[in-house]
C-alpha cells in the first residue's frame, strides 16, 4: 500500500502559511491567520432550510480553533478536550493542547510538556483522558510516554512509560476498566508489536502478549458483548482478541479484500430490540492515496461464522472520513476525499447511515473540506462538532461546523420540542433499575447511554450506544441498567431519552460501573 508515500509527503512537504482553497474562497467573513490558519472573527448566518427535518443543518460558528485540532475527546464536564501537540509541523516547539467549551464556544489552550501529535486517547473509567504516546520524532518514531488530563485543573500529569513508543497507536478500554494499548511505531521507527494494558487504579502498563502479525496503524477495535475485542480494519483480515488468554483468532476477510487505510469503522447499536447482537460497519479508505473506495461492509459478529457482506455504497469514495454514533442510533457520516490530502477533491455532502434500513441518506452538506486530522465528535446536546482539517503541512482549517440533526426539527422547519431529563442518579450499577425524572414520561419512545467519544485520524476510540429498557409511569421512567461491563465498559455515559417521533433530550452524564 501507499502508507510510505504518505509519510515520505508529511516529511518533505514545505511549511506554507496560506489559506485552505475552501477558507479562501468565503471571503464575507473577515479572518486573521496563525499559523496558517483562518480564525472567523464573525458568525456565518443561521439559515434554516426547508428540509432540515430530513437532512439536518450544518452551521459555520463564529470562533474557529486556535490551534490545529488533531485529537479530541469530550470529557464530563461537557467540554473538548483538543490536543494538537506540534500540530503537524516540526518546526513548531510550542506544543499546544485547549479546552473548548460549547456554552461559550472559545477555545482555551496552554502549553503541554511532550508532543502529544499523532498520539492514542481514551476517557478511563473515572473521566480522565488518557494518552497513549505521540510523535518522539519526525522521521516518525513514537514515544514511550503517557498521560491522564485533570480537567478540573486543565493540566495533564505524566503516566508511566510503556515499554516502547507508539505513534498511530489505538487504545481500547475493557470491560476491566483497565486499557489495551497497540500498534503505532516505536522509538527507532519500527512497528510496535506488542500488546500492553494500563491499570488506572494500580497506574502500572503491563504486558499482554504480542499483536496479531500484520499489525497496522491505528487499528479499529470495538469491545463486544462477550468481552472479547474484535478488530477491523485497516487490514482486510479482520481478528478477535480474547482478553483473558491474550490469543487473537482470525475472524473473516473482508469483501474488499485491500488495506482501508484511513477508512472508518462503528460498533452499531446494542438495544434490547437487536438483543444486543454485535454488528460493526466498516466504510471507505483505499489500499493508496489515490484509490479510494465508495464502500461500506458489514459483519455480524453474533453469527456462528462471522463473515463481511458488501453494505450500501456512500454517495463517492471517501478517505479521512468520519462516523459519528447519534442518538437515534443512526450514524452521521461526513468528510473524506476521493484522494488523500486533496481539498480539490473533497467530499462536501454528508450523509446518514440508517442500521434499521442499511441505506444512507442525504445529510446536508458541509462548508469546508475535512480531510487529515479532521475530526467530528457528538456533543451533550446531541448535535455533531466538526472540526481540522490539516492536508498541508503549517496550514491547517480553523473553521468550525456544527451539524444539528433532521430530529432536532419540525416539517415546518422549526425547532422541534425535546423531552427534558429533569433528573438523573450520577452513579450506576450493572443491571440496577434507577429512576428518570421527566415530565415527558408518557411521550418517551427509548432511552439510550452513549459513551462519550475520543477521535482522531477518521476512528473514534471510545464511542459506543447501548440501548436500556424502561417503563413509564407518572413524571418518572423506571430503567434498567446495562447487564455488564461487557455491555457497557465502565465510565462516564451520556444518557439520552428520545420521544415517539425521535426527538433526543439534552444528554446528562452518568456514571456506570
Amino acid at each position: 500500500m501507499a502508507i510510505r508515500s504518505m509519510w515520505e509527503r508529511l516529511m518533505f512537504a514545505p511549511f506554507v502559511l496560506v489559506l485552505t482553497a475552501a477558507t479562501a474562497a468565503a471571503q464575507e467573513t473577515p479572518f486573521r491567520e496563525v499559523l496558517g490558519h483562518v480564525h472567523p472573527s464573525a458568525p456565518a448566518p443561521a439559515l434554516t432550510p426547508p428540509n432540515a427535518n430530513v437532512t439536518g443543518v450544518w452551521t459555520t460558528l463564529g470562533y474557529g480553533s486556535p490551534i490545529n485540532p488533531v485529537h479530541v475527546a469530550l470529557t464530563h464536564d461537557g467540554k473538548i478536550l483538543v490536543i494538537s501537540g506540534s500540530g503537524n509541523y516540526p518546526e513548531n516547539h510550542v506544543l499546544s493542547a485547549g479546552v473548548w467549551d460549547p456554552a461559550t464556544q472559545r477555545m482555551t489552550t496552554f502549553v503541554i510538556a511532550t508532543d502529544m501529535f499523532c498520539n492514542g486517547m481514551v476517557v478511563l473509567p473515572d473521566g480522565r483522558p488518557f494518552v497513549i504516546g505521540g510523535t518522539l520524532s519526525y522521521k516518525f518514531t513514537g514515544l514511550k510516554s503517557t498521560a491522564l488530563f485533570d480537567q478540573a485543573t486543565a493540566t495533564f500529569s505524566a503516566g508511566p512509560d510503556m515499554s516502547d513508543g507508539r505513534w498511530y497507536p489505538t487504545g481500547t478500554v475493557l470491560p476491566d476498566g483497565t486499557v489495551m494499548a497497540i500498534s503505532g511505531l516505536g522509538t527507532t521507527g519500527v512497528m510496535n508489536k506488542t500488546v500492553e494494558i494500563f491499570d488506572p487504579v494500580k497506574n502500572i502498563i503491563s504486558p499482554a502478549g504480542a499483536a496479531f502479525p500484520d499489525v497496522q496503524f491505528f487499528p479499529r477495535q470495538h469491545v463486544l458483548p462477550s468481552g472479547k475485542v474484535f478488530e477491523s480494519g485497516w487490514n482486510p483480515n479482520t481478528q478477535m482478541w480474547d482478553t483473558s488468554t491474550h490469543v487473537w483468532t482470525p475472524v473473516a476477510v473482508t469483501q474488499y479484500g485491500k488495506d482501508r487505510t484511513y477508512g472508518t469503522s462503528v460498533l452499531l447499536p446494542l438495544t434490547p430490540a437487536n438483543g444486543y447482537k454485535p454488528t460493526v460497519i466498516i466504510m471507505g479508505g483505499g489500499p493508496s492515496s489515490s484509490n479510494i473506495t465508495a464502500t461500506t461492509e458489514t459483519i455480524d459478529l453474533s453469527a456462528p461464522k462471522p463473515a463481511w457482506v458488501w453494505g450500501p455504497n456512500m454517495v463517492a469514495p471517501r478517505i479521512e472520513l468520519n462516523a459519528t454514533l447519534l442518538p437515534n442510533g443512526k450514524v452521521i457520516v461526513s468528510g473524506g476525499s476521493s484522494q488523500d490530502e486533496d481539498a480539490a477533491k473533497a467530499v462536501l455532502p454528508a450523509e446518514m447511515y440508517d442500521p434499521a434500513t442499511n441505506a444512507f441518506s442525504p445529510a446536508g452538506t458541509m462548508a469546508f473540506p475535512r480531510l487529515y486530522h479532521s475530526n467530528t465528535i457528538l456533543l451533550p446536546d446531541a448535535t455533531v462538532l466538526a472540526l481540522g482539517g490539516n492536508p498541508i503541512r503549517g496550514a491547517y482549517e480553523g473553521h468550525m461546523e456544527i451539524y444539528s440533526p433532521p430530529y432536532l426539527y419540525t416539517s415546518t422547519g422549526a425547532l422541534a420540542s425535546r423531552p427534558v431529563i429533569a433528573s438523573a442518579p450520577p452513579n450506576i450499577a450493572y443491571g440496577a433499575s434507577f429512576a428518570l425524572s421527566t415530565t415527558a414520561a408518557a411521550t418517551i419512545g427509548s432511552v439510550v447511554v452513549m459513551r462519550a467519544g475520543a477521535v482522531t485520524h477518521s476512528f473514534n476510540m471510545d464511542q459506543r450506544l447501548v440501548g436500556l429498557s424502561f417503563t413509564a409511569g407518572s413524571g418518572t421512567l423506571t430503567v434498567t441498567a446495562p447487564a455488564n461491563a461487557n455491555l457497557a465498559p465502565p465510565g462516564w455515559y451520556l444518557i439520552f431519552i428520545l420521544d415517539t417521533n425521535g426527538v433526543p433530550s439534552v444528554g446528562k452524564f452518568v456514571k456506570i460501573g
